[in-house]
């Protein structure tokens, strides 16, 4: 969450925009995404914060994994 320390464009919620918006694309794993995202958004994303986007975005329901296969859940 955005604080007054971690700016919003850092925040969790920021990246899984940018994680989603891949994942709405194409059915794609986590070093596909990975890339994806580090292509698409301003700055270089480290892994543990798209694991923990994905995290994010399961806890929601708003992703499914299967077979290392992440897929946006409609």
């Amino acid at each position: 969450m955005p604080t007054k320390i971690i700016k919003p464009v850092d925040s969790l919620f920021s990246i899984s925009a940018y994680v989603l918006k891949v994942i709405q694309e194409k059915s794609v794993n986590i070093d596909k995404l990975h890339n994806e995202v580090n292509r698409l958004y301003y700055k270089k994303v480290t892994l543990e914060k798209i694991i923990l986007s994905l995290n994010f975005l399961y806890m929601t329901d708003k992703i499914r994994i299967e077979n290392e296969t992440i897929t946006i859940n409609l």
